[in-house]
């Protein structure tokens, strides 16, 4: 296949959710401080993919739990799309925490407590409210991502055709958990659905900052750094200073909280259109693509 024809592949229209099966070749490609040779903005990152594959496989159960239920089919056609989108975002993500293991982290420990978070919320309604607060952090996360291109201009290839990758699929499928918590429960009143989702990110919010702050001395620890007051002194000037990366986010965090929040309100169709140029002029030299799609 030509470059031109991997190109157009992976563009699509402005409002499509685009499944691309994609091999990033982590493992093969397993690196320590992979971000401008810096621990504390590396582990930021790495911190991420030790929640997702539990939570894509989380996202999946409860969005398709509604499928069959849902009489806006285009809405269930576009649960499907979402879900072969997430199922290979796990695939990968599980390579990459494979890689971690390799270099020696120590996955496990941080990824137990998270894996236990997820399995006690059984109630359905509970896990679509947790994956819309989920989704809108993850899309917060990617709109900066393709926004600020610069903030991984730095960084190994592999990883950083990995999360544009990650960023752009996010962003096209951001909506699709709230338009379901709407079409799921038609006869809830207007505040009480803004209270389900309202509580959904409260519930997920806080437990996410304690868990992945829990994990970043774990993950320091293999590489024998102390995390004492000069450590944490530094991963607050990153986080909230200079990048800043939660401090950029923080704002879009908390429209979440007014009345009325659309994803939709955001307008990222030009990020997108950039986003997918940027990855079909940035795809892995032989990428190895299979045509049968991960069990989602």
């Amino acid at each position: 296949m030509t470059h031109a024809a991997k190109a157009s592949q992976h563009m699509g229209n402005a409002d499509d959710i685009i499944p691309r099966d994609i091999r990033f070749g982590i493992l093969d490609n397993a690196q320590r401080h992979w971000l401008e040779d810096d621990l504390i903005k590396t582990i930021l990152i790495d911190g991420l993919s030790i929640f997702l594959p539990e939570g894509e496989r989380f996202f999946i159960r409860s969005l398709k739990h509604y499928g069959p239920k849902l009489q806006d089919r285009e809405l269930a056609a576009e649960i499907n799309g979402y879900s072969v989108q997430e199922a290979y975002h796990t695939r990968e993500h599980e390579d990459y925490n494979r890689a971690l293991v390799k270099l020696g982290y120590d996955v496990e420990k941080m990824e137990k407590p998270i894996r236990q978070g997820f399995e006690i919320v059984k109630n359905p309604l509970h896990r679509l409210s947790i994956t819309c607060a989920i989704e809108h952090m993850t899309a917060t996360l990617s709109s900066l991502t393709l926004r600020h291109p610069e903030l991984l201009e730095k960084a190994a290839p592999a990883y950083r055709r990995l999360w544009m990758w990650h960023a752009l699929e996010e962003l096209e499928h951001k909506a699709v958990a709230l338009d379901v918590l709407n079409a799921a429960t038609p006869g809830m009143s207007r505040w009480t659905r803004y209270w389900v989702r309202v509580l959904g990110m409260n519930g997920t919010l806080f437990p996410f900052l304690a868990l992945f702050l829990r994990n970043v001395p774990i993950y320091a620890r293999t590489d024998g750094v102390k995390t004492g007051f000069r450590f944490w002194g530094r991963f607050f000037w990153v986080t909230m200073v200079a990048p800043g990366y939660w401090r950029r986010c923080l704002p879009s965090v908390l429209r979440y909280y007014v009345p009325g929040f659309d994803p939709r309100n955001s307008d990222d169709q030009e990020l997108m259109r950039k986003g997918r140029e940027w990855l079909a002029n940035n795809l892995p030299p032989a990428p190895t693509s299979s045509s049968a799609r991960p069990s989602a």
